[in-house]
């Protein structure tokens, strides 16, 4: 009985790391919107890296070199638009304590940081 319980805890364990691995998503260009207003368009070139180091960090490579890491304090949760579209968010803290929400949505076009209610910025694929 032990060892049937052993190997179906290591069976779970390993369908969790795999739930879990690394994946990146790259975005060419960015909106933010402040305030509930769309600033211009801009064209970026930043590589974002989930579960970095096999850890619930998301960390955004930015093109002039510096990062940002965002810590998950929350599991994802799969929600949809009122247009339909669907997608996983996340809250998180940030390097300077601040909280977030990462949402990634399932088409595969667009990550958006929330920063608060009017506030977020918008990563995209051209």
């Amino acid at each position: 009985m032990k060892k049937l319980l052993l190997g179906a805890l290591l069976l779970l364990s390993s369908f969790v790391c795999f739930a879990q691995g690394t994946f990146v998503k790259k975005y060419t260009s960015m909106i933010a919107v402040s305030n509930n207003v769309k600033g211009e368009w801009q064209s970026t070139d930043i590589t974002v890296v989930f579960n970095a180091k096999e850890v619930t960090d998301i960390v955004f490579y930015y093109p002039n070199g510096s990062t940002r890491t965002f810590h998950q304090i929350t599991s994802p949760e799969k929600d949809k638009t009122t247009n339909g579209d669907t997608y996983q968010i996340v809250e998180c803290l940030d390097e300077s304590g601040d909280r977030v929400a990462i949402q990634l949505f399932d088409d595969d076009t667009c990550l958006r940081v929330i920063i608060d209610k009017g506030w977020f910025i918008e990563f995209h694929k051209d």
